[in-house]
């Protein structure tokens, strides 16, 4: 059940303020992983920023909601480039801090997500 959730919230689906903040929170640190503080900078408006912020505060994730509101000033300097990556890399190097936050947070408060679908079973017709 947990898992429809989480698929629901990577393709931005989903419509309870949980369901938002995790959309918002796994598409910059999808874009994070895969292309670093400068890459994020550039391809996000300041409101997705923002929007990632408050998803992080929303699921206690204080450490990387304060990373994530330096990431514009990766594009001003190369330094804070490679401190924000190397940030990023050290504060979750296992890959579990955002699951494992999404999942107390559901857990604690199921109901600010939308529930996940229903499993539709056909029977045979003869």
């Amino acid at each position: 059940m947990i898992d429809a959730v989480w698929k629901r919230a990577c393709a931005h689906e989903g419509g309870g303020p949980g369901d938002r903040h995790l959309s918002a929170l796994l598409l910059i640190h999808g874009r994070m992983l895969t292309g670093g503080a400068a890459e994020t900078a550039v391809g996000f408006e300041p409101e997705e920023l923002d929007a990632a912020v408050e998803a992080c505060e929303y699921f206690g994730l204080n450490g990387l909601a304060a990373l994530f509101r330096e990431i514009p000033a990766a594009l001003d300097s190369a330094y804070d480039e490679r401190r924000l990556n190397e940030m990023f890399r050290d504060m979750d190097p296992e890959g579990l801090m955002v699951p494992a936050a999404f999942e107390d947070r559901y857990e604690a408060t199921p109901e600010d997500f939308d529930p996940p679908p229903r499993r539709r079973f056909h029977l045979p017709t003869h």
